[in-house]
């Protein structure tokens, strides 16, 4: 088994009151959003980390990212067995979120949903929503997963520019999450192994608190330069906070231990 080293960083950041941020970080999730969250470990393949971003306001957000999450759990140890049944099995933590929002005064609520299954010397993702994987190439930054907001559907339809884009009110409407759409929409497309990702450089997962503020060049150049995941995600969250992350700022960084 190749052990895999891992660092996480969530912070509420400067103007909200709480953290609609959580993760999963293989069996590891947040049960305290009040207080700043860091940690680093080691894990082995195969294993399963996430990002999630909630929404809903008050405590919603929170209700939804962790029933994300904790959804995961229960499911995430399965994946390397049955990845495609087992995936399609996590999307009914979409009927729980809406579930568990109607027994909260009737209040919606939903989450957007970045994950990186590992399994052996390659990784698949899945995603719903503006929550981003990158991975490293060659010294570079490389941008897997598109954003699901109305913006950048805009952008690939041709009818807007990536800058206007970036200055429109639309950037943050999501198109997909979990939560707040019918059950049929939130089904993933399946990825295959044969066309998976190998596992070379470093994996960052990571909340629009982290790329609202930070160009992907800003980005690069930390997670190229560190020493090391933890290096890497203190620097991410910390640039964040100093140019004044007005949302929360969640990250995760992963890569083969050398060890």
């Amino acid at each position: 088994m190749m052990p895999i080293k891992f660092a996480i960083r969530s912070e509420t950041g400067h103007v909200r009151k709480n953290n609609e941020d959580n993760f999963y970080c293989n069996g590891v999730l947040m049960r305290t959003p009040e207080k700043p969250f860091f940690m680093t470990g080691v894990a082995e393949s195969p294993c399963v980390f996430a990002v999630c971003d909630g929404m809903g306001g008050l405590d919603y957000g929170e209700l939804a990212s962790l029933t994300a999450v904790e959804t995961l759990a229960e499911y995430a140890p399965k994946f390397s067995q049955d990845e495609y049944q087992e995936v399609n099995n996590y999307v009914s933590v979409n009927k729980r979120i809406k579930q568990r929002s109607n027994v909260e005064e009737h209040r919606e609520c939903g989450t957007t949903f970045a994950l990186v299954n590992i399994v052996e010397n390659a990784f698949v993702t899945y995603h719903l929503g503006d929550s981003r994987i990158y991975r490293t190439q060659n010294g570079k930054l490389l941008r897997i997963t598109e954003d699901h907001t109305l913006a950048e559907y805009k952008v690939r339809m041709g009818i807007m520019t990536p800058q206007q884009a970036e200055k429109s009110e639309e950037w943050h409407i999501l198109t997909k999450c979990l939560g707040l759409v019918d059950d049929d929409d939130t089904i993933f497309t399946m990825p295959d192994f044969n066309g998976a990702y190998p596992l070379t450089g470093r994996i960052l997962i990571c909340s629009d608190g982290v790329t609202d503020m930070l160009s992907d060049a800003e980005i690069e150049e930390i997670i190229i330069k560190a020493e090391d995941s933890a290096e890497t995600v203190n620097g991410l969250i910390d640039l964040a906070l100093k140019k004044g992350d007005y949302d929360n700022a969640t990250c995760m960084v992963i890569e083969k231990s050398e060890f």
